[in-house]
C-alpha cells in the first residue's frame, strides 16, 4: 500500500511545472464552481485556508472524504478555518460534487490543470494528486498532506497540525 502510494506520488511529481525549487504560490483570486470571485489573499488574512483537492469529480473516496470533515465541521470551526476544494473538470461537475457532499465551501474547478501543476499535484494530465494544504498569508503552502484511499484520508492529521483543542 505505501509503495503504491509512493509511486503515485513520484508520478505526480513528473508533472510538476516548478523545477528551480521557488516558492509555489496558490492563485490571489479564483473562479467557483458557481461562476464567483474569490480573494484567496483575503480569506488568508482572515482565517486560516485549507484546500482539499480532489482527484477528479468522480472519485468516491474524495467525496467521502468531504463529507467527513463536513461532519467534523464544529470541531475545524474552533481554530477559524475555511476550505475551499480544488478539483479537475468542467465547473458544472464540480458543482455536481459539491451539491452530492453538501460541503459548505467553494468548489474551484481546474479545468486546464494549471493550478495543479503549479502546485506540483497532477496525478496524471487528467487528475489532481488528493491532498490537503494548509496556505500561508502569502498564499504559499504552510503545510501539505499528500495522498488518500479509503481507509486513509489525512483529515485526522490536518487536525492535529492545526491543533484546534489548544485553539486561543
Amino acid at each position: 500500500m505505501q509503495k503504491t502510494l509512493l509511486m503515485l506520488v513520484t508520478f505526480g511529481l513528473l508533472f510538476s511545472a516548478n523545477s528551480k525549487n521557488e516558492p509555489v504560490l496558490f492563485p490571489s483570486t479564483v473562479i467557483s464552481s458557481q461562476g464567483n470571485k474569490i480573494n484567496v489573499g483575503k480569506l488568508t488574512e482572515a482565517s486560516t485556508v485549507i484546500i482539499i483537492t480532489i482527484k477528479s469529480p468522480f472519485c468516491p473516496v474524495c467525496q467521502a472524504q468531504l463529507i467527513r470533515i463536513r461532519t467534523q465541521l464544529n470541531s475545524f470551526n474552533k481554530c477559524n478555518v475555511t476550505f475551499l476544494v480544488l478539483s479537475p473538470g468542467a465547473s458544472k461537475e464540480v458543482h455536481q460534487v459539491k451539491l452530492n457532499t453538501e460541503f459548505p465551501f467553494p468548489f474551484i474547478p481546474d479545468g486546464d490543470l494549471s493550478i495543479a501543476k503549479a502546485l506540483g499535484l497532477l496525478l496524471n494530465p487528467q487528475q489532481i494528486l488528493p491532498s490537503i494544504i494548509v496556505l500561508n498569508d502569502n498564499l504559499t503552502i504552510k503545510w501539505i498532506q499528500k495522498g488518500r484511499n479509503s481507509i486513509y484520508f489525512g483529515d485526522d492529521e490536518l487536525y492535529d497540525y492545526l491543533d484546534c483543542d489548544n485553539w486561543i
